[in-house]
């Protein structure tokens, strides 16, 4: 069921492929630990002193991130693991084989920029733990972006995006974000996945400056593709931001659309 937090409505994810309901009475009932490894030489006193965090959301955004912004500059520093401390009991699922946490892992920049690629594993239920944990390897006026895909449906309900075509991108930030963002804001009330609505929320308490941009696409065509990878560029020409993807290689272009060939069925959602 959703909530309403403020302006902002926590909704079930549905930003990666082949994703099961978690609105489940199985999953209700499962409790989870979030852990953090750090392989960063300070550890942790190392990430705290980045000034921008990215993170990164969704099928799609994922991809983006690691195929366009990864570089050899960039340094693997780090994961946040969600496990489950009592899984759900097999006799009713049916599956018995042993799972496999899947980590969000951390990167840096020299030493300044965080990116955090979140796992399909931090569902609904931990959203607010993993949001917690991640703020908390950063200070206080870290400015935080979260790029988040998802599937052009979840706009029904919401509003008719006013544009052409299969790409719709907007923002919605902090009191305490100063800079304009690339896009306009989502019309209210706003409707998000659980783990960008946590991540935001918590930043709106702490007084961190936070944007976040949400981006809705319907296909994994090359066509859309490069919609997606257009309008994510542009959220690197504003500040605080500006010149860590200073142009599209595209060569990486090419190696974002081979990382999503056309599916079977192009209504998934992203």
């Amino acid at each position: 069921m959703a909530l309403d937090f403020g302006e902002l409505r926590y909704s079930s994810s549905r930003a990666y492929d082949e994703l099961e309901d978690e609105d489940t009475e199985n999953t209700r009932s499962v409790e989870y630990r979030v852990t953090i490894n750090i392989a960063h030489p300070e550890g942790e006193t190392g990430l705290s002193k980045c000034d921008r965090l990215i993170l990164s959301y969704g099928t799609l955004a994922i991809d983006f991130c690691e195929t366009l912004l990864l570089s050899e500059q960039c340094v693997n520093c780090g994961s946040i693991i969600v496990e489950e401390e009592a899984p759900a009991n097999s006799d009713l699922t049916g599956d018995f084989r042993p799972r496999k946490p899947k980590p969000s892992t951390l990167y840096i920049w020299q030493n300044s920029v965080l990116m955090c690629t979140v796992s399909d594993d931090v569902v609904s239920a931990v959203a607010n733990t993993f949001s917690s944990k991640l703020l908390g390897l950063v200070n206080s006026e870290c400015n935080v972006m979260i790029l988040s895909s998802h599937h052009y449906g979840q706009l029904q309900g919401c509003y008719s995006p006013a544009v052409d075509g299969n790409c719709s991108i907007h923002s919605l930030c902090s009191p305490a974000f100063i800079y304009k963002p690339a896009y306009i804001p989502l019309p209210q009330p706003a409707t998000i996945d659980s783990v960008p609505a946590a991540v935001l929320s918590e930043c709106i308490v702490e007084s961190i400056p936070c944007v976040l941009y949400p981006i809705f696409t319907e296909t994994y065509s090359t066509g859309d593709l490069d919609l997606v990878a257009e309008s994510l560029l542009k959220v690197f020409t504003r500040e605080p931001f500006k010149n860590i993807v200073s142009s599209l290689d595209q060569n990486k272009l090419h190696k974002y659309r081979s990382r999503n060939p056309r599916k079977e069925m192009l209504d998934r959602y992203m």
